[in-house]
């Protein structure tokens, strides 16, 4: 395939809610957490307990010692402490994050067609390797960037440069795609992308801008690329 008449030669992609379906990953760990946790019972039904701590995560963007600490000041005996909390967390949680047979097979053929693909995700290094590592990932995109290991995050143009160098991409050739209005799609449009929101049935949140496409499915980015019935 000739690349050149493409619009895109390069996809970067954000992680959380948008490779991998991190809340439905929460969820499963909070319902193993109340059923292994008597003391949650006494005070919440189920329900009422995993909503709080969906509550208190907010989407992965909230502080994750803060959030153990707020569930063990809520549940006393739930963990020993935050240490406890946070081995526990990062031994359970990166492998209920199932990665969607369908991304799977769009990043396959993006690099079957000479698409370069990369990961560029805020978060600790240890926890969002973890991630990319037991989903698979690591396999199938060329390079990825964590803000814990490079020590900025999005929506700083420093991260955005630096994950097009990993994976010799141009920005004005690269399509970015997540699910974070200003962190991911404000963010890579400053230094010249242009940008797939994944708004989860969301309104558009930030004033005066706008999204160049709106995804519900981070699998349709592959028609962004090819186009309706692209063949070889």
């Amino acid at each position: 395939m000739n690349l050149s008449v493409l619009p895109f030669s390069a996809v970067l992609f954000d992680l959380d809610n948008t490779l991998l379906d991190r809340e439905a990953g929460f969820e499963l760990f909070c319902r193993e957490l109340y059923r292994t946790n008597p003391v949650m019972s006494q005070s919440h039904s189920e329900e009422d307990a995993i909503a709080l701590l969906h509550s208190w995560d907010q989407e992965g963007l909230a502080s994750t010692p803060l959030v153990w600490e707020t569930a063990i000041n809520q549940w006393p005996g739930i963990f020993k402490d935050i240490d406890q909390a946070m081995i526990v967390f990062l031994e359970m949680f990166p492998a209920l994050l199932v990665l969607d047979p369908r991304t799977r097979n769009m990043l396959e053929d993006f690099s079957d067609r000479g698409i370069r693909t990369g990961i560029v995700t805020n978060g600790g290094t240890p926890m969002q390797t973890a991630k990319i590592e037991e989903s698979g990932l690591v396999a199938l995109v060329d390079s990825y960037m964590i803000s814990g290991s490079l020590g900025v995050r999005k929506p700083d143009p420093v991260i955005f440069q630096a994950a097009l160098e990993s994976i010799g991409a141009v920005a004005g050739r690269t399509l970015f795609v997540g699910d974070n209005a200003e962190h991911d799609i404000v963010g890579a449009s400053v230094v010249g992308m242009k940008g797939a929101w994944m708004s989860l049935s969301r309104p558009w949140p930030v004033e005066g801008t706008e999204p160049d496409f709106v995804l519900e499915n981070v699998w349709d980015v592959r028609q962004l690329v090819f186009g309706e019935g692209a063949t070889e």
